[in-house]
């Protein structure tokens, strides 16, 4: 404010007006022309940032960070199931191990015939109640 060039403006406010400006002056320990010209310029300054777009740009962040981390939120939903099916075929892989060398092969092979089964049996309930709810 004290670099750029200053216009002067005459004004003229109400007695009981002038009287609470210099009583806030004297508090704040400034002159009141300089409480007035603060109060002016910071005037300004929230309608220049309203008429660029402060509420619009700043619900424009808000959105944009609300999506960041509805992405971030999803990449972690990801990973969990990525390590959840890590350890199912890390430990379907250990048992069935265990099973190949405690029982005879064709009694395995059964297992998992029957293992696969109920496995389709469980995705085609799935399949049809979604298609139930649509």
């Amino acid at each position: 404010m004290s670099q750029e060039s200053k216009r002067t403006y005459t004004i003229r406010l109400p007695e009981t007006v002038a009287a609470r400006v210099e009583k806030q002056a004297v508090i704040s320990g400034v002159a009141p022309t300089t409480l007035i010209q603060s109060l002016v310029v910071d005037t300004c300054a929230r309608l220049a940032e309203t008429e660029i777009g402060g509420p619009a740009s700043n619900l424009i962040g808000k959105l944009e960070a609300l999506s960041k981390a509805c992405e971030r939120l999803e990449q972690n939903a990801m990973k969990g199931y990525m390590r959840l099916l890590f350890e199912v075929v890390k430990t379907r892989s250990a048992f069935l191990h265990g099973l190949d060398q405690s029982l005879s092969e064709p009694v395995v092979d059964e297992i998992i015939e029957a293992s696969e089964k109920t496995a389709r049996d469980y995705i085609d309930r799935l399949g049809d109640a979604g298609g139930a709810k649509q």
